[in-house]
């Protein structure tokens, strides 16, 4: 248990490394590009994100089982998955090109974007490594050179705008982040498992694990095409710099939802045990939580809609200002964000997997709904508007569907304020009660 939590808490550093310094950079990019260059290379990663996601395969969940069952093989079951993955990921890459090259004929910088957003799709096959080191609860070996190399990186992309260096150096900077990283996660695992069995990919393998990936590759698909959809759309029916300035709202907006998932990933454990040994304490912990994530998420919708207007010029400058309007409404999605990451706990508790991806379909169709008729009449305040209504259909979608009326349940009582701060008072007194020896 101990090697779980210290792995868990590695996981949190690799995250927060790379969300503060990310967010500097990403900045200063934006301003160094412009709105509309920015867009157009944002358009191309949502484009190769959606189609991408096809090549993840579901390996994150089907290898990380085939690892934990059979031992024996980890080696051959990483290779395979590896091989695997970039085959697919190459057939994505030339697909995503293939739609730029039909759509974009004219324009040049589309193709450029893409390709090179369609390559990092390649090489994140390799992803398939950190599955292997979170089955060994070894992920330390990893993560330290990858945030070490991200951070250098970080170095090398202020100094590509520094010298005002043009849009294809950051797109070649980026995609060597890439090939360091990757090739210095295997020299790791060569230096400690040894070479990775590439010449010796097993069929029988592959079978197993594209067996069960079907289901799961649908499943991916349908949650990147409700989390990128808006972006596509908002370039294809409005202006690469309208992209551009909502690109910098979400990214803005979204910072917040680290919170509730870090939260997450220390609370499931806990939580499935509970249920197991004691139902009503469970329900218990999940009414709070569920609590805490609204009055949280509605103190910082609060906070963000007042100071939007001098965030964005802080951070990005001037020429984003029409990001802040955006930014006010887009952040309003987090309220239903912060609940949905609870509810979802719920549900793969009490193995309601169905209900979960019933309430992604019907948040996909509101949203790309409301998005083709709100981007054509109010551009990216549109496409805030509609990715404030999808959020909540999934939430709405997850209480109505569960027709045990528990979530429905936990939802009413989140609503009375005075019960958090009963809450924060019962929490007050066990942090000063004195443990025992």
């Amino acid at each position: 248990m101990h090697k779980v939590f210290e792995n868990t808490g590695w996981l949190l550093i690799d995250k927060f490394s790379k969300l503060f310094p990310g967010i500097l950079i990403v900045a200063f990019m934006a301003r160094h590009l412009g709105p509309e260059l920015f867009g157009i290379w944002n358009y191309a990663i949502a484009l190769t994100t959606i189609v991408g996601s096809i090549a993840l395969l579901g390996m994150d969940k089907i290898a990380v089982r085939e690892l934990v069952n059979n031992e024996r093989e980890q080696a051959a079951i990483v290779a395979t998955a590896i091989f695997l993955r970039m085959v697919v990921a190459i057939g994505c890459m030339a697909l995503s090109v293939a739609i730029v090259m039909i759509g974009r004929q004219q324009q040049a910088v589309y193709l450029y974007c893409t390709l090179f957003a369609s390559l990092t799709i390649v090489l994140q096959s390799f992803d398939v490594l950190d599955y292997f080191y979170q089955v060994k609860n070894d992920v330390k070996k990893i993560i330290i050179p990858k945030v070490s190399v991200f951070l250098l990186f970080c170095g090398i992309k202020l100094l590509v705008v520094w010298l005002n260096g043009p849009l294809l150096a950051l797109l070649w900077v980026t995609l060597l982040e890439l090939l360091v990283t990757y090739t210095v996660v295997l020299v790791v695992y060569t230096y400690h498992y040894g070479v990775m069995p590439f010449l010796h990919i097993q069929r029988r393998l592959a079978k197993a694990l594209l067996a069960h990936s079907w289901p799961l590759i649908l499943s991916n698909l349908l949650v990147v095409l409700f989390v990128k959809v808006d972006l596509v759309l908002l370039d294809q029916l409005g202006t690469a710099a309208q992209l551009g300035a909502y690109v910098v709202a979400v990214r803005i907006s979204e910072i917040w939802y680290a919170v509730p998932t870090i939260l997450s990933v220390a609370m499931l454990p806990p939580l499935m045990r509970q249920q197991n040994e004691d139902r009503e304490a469970y329900l218990s912990i999940l009414e709070k939580w569920l609590r805490l994530s609204f009055w949280s998420s509605l103190c910082i919708a609060l906070v963000m809609t007042c100071s939007a207007q001098w965030i964005i010029p802080l951070l990005y400058g001037d020429k984003y200002l029409s990001a802040a309007p955006i930014l006010m409404i887009h952040i309003w999605a987090g309220i239903p964000v912060f609940l949905c990451v609870v509810v979802v706990q719920y549900l793969v508790i009490e193995g309601r997997y169905n209900i979960y991806l019933y309430s992604n379909i019907a948040g996909l169709v509101v949203n790309v709904g409301l998005n083709l008729f709100l981007i054509r009449a109010l551009g990216g305040i549109g496409a805030a508007i509609a990715t404030v209504a999808a959020y909540t259909s999934v939430y709405m979608t997850m209480v109505v569907f569960d027709k045990s009326g528990q979530a429905w349940a936990l939802t009413k009582k989140m609503l009375y304020p005075q019960l958090v701060y009963a809450d924060v008072r019962q929490a007050h007194t066990r942090l000063l009660q004195p443990k025992n020896v």
